[in-house]
């Protein structure tokens, strides 16, 4: 069988680069034609920007209602718990002060915009040390990068549909509206089974998916090949999180 990607179409070279609003569309409507642009011209900075705006915007705007920063510090409470950390009286006045002040909705904007190229540069790290080292491929850090930044467009369509929910939930994650865990209510949430289908987000897989249209289009290999790697990665990463936090 050829390595050939069968899922990217011709584009002619002479093509215009689509502006970033329309590759962020095509990148959910037609990723196969929209990632050979993305690698023949690879853009970071534009998609790098809009995806950590909009990831930090949905997270925040929710924590500007009464609601939402009820759910935020209520969330921030339960994760400092996770750790062992004991909530005292006073800090637990100190963090609703804090709360009150929108302190959590603008770092929250800023997370988003500082966060995001953070994780995109190590991604891309481990991305490209796996195809160019490992597997031979010839591709720039840069047509990585791009390729990453430009599916991340999946990953932020997950957090803008979740965020408000969880908020007005008061849930500890922000994929709890989009798992297998979400459907199965009846399972304790501290079992090892619950954690791990809290893992299975749809919009993880929706990402995967596109994340390997892009890489197979970039070093010319099947999608399948690169889909069945990732979701084994990602399989394992489950089964890993899943162990060390069930109750």
């Amino acid at each position: 069988m050829s390595d050939a990607t069968v899922t990217s179409p011709k584009v002619p070279d002479d093509q215009p680069i689509p502006n970033l609003f329309a590759r962020a569309i095509g990148i959910v409507t037609s990723p196969g034609e929209t990632f050979v642009h993305v690698v023949r011209s690879p853009k970071v900075a534009g998609m790098l920007f809009l995806v950590g705006l909009l990831a930090g915007l949905a997270q925040g705007l929710p924590q500007f209602t009464e609601s939402g920063k009820a759910a935020a510090l209520e969330m921030q409470v339960q994760g400092m718990e996770r750790f062992g950390v004991t909530v005292t009286d006073e800090m637990y006045q100190t963090m609703e002060q804090r709360s009150h002040s929108n302190f959590g909705a603008y770092s929250a904007v800023v997370g988003g915009l500082v966060g995001m190229p953070f994780v995109a540069v190590i991604m891309t790290a481990l991305l490209w040390a796996v195809f160019n080292t490992i597997m031979g491929g010839t591709a720039t850090f840069k047509q990585v990068m791009a390729v990453l930044v430009h599916s991340q467009v999946v990953s932020t369509l997950g957090v803008l549909f979740a965020a408000p929910i969880m908020y007005m939930r008061g849930t500890m994650s922000a994929g709890g509206v989009a798992n297998l865990a979400a459907l199965l209510p009846m399972l304790d949430e501290t079992s090892f089974l619950s954690k791990f289908l809290g893992m299975v987000d749809l919009f993880a897989i929706w990402w995967i998916v596109v994340l390997s249209i892009g890489l197979a289009t970039l070093y010319k290999k099947q999608t399948s090949s690169i889909a069945t790697g990732l979701f084994i990665f990602y399989t394992l990463v489950a089964l890993g999180i899943a162990y060390f936090t069930a109750g």
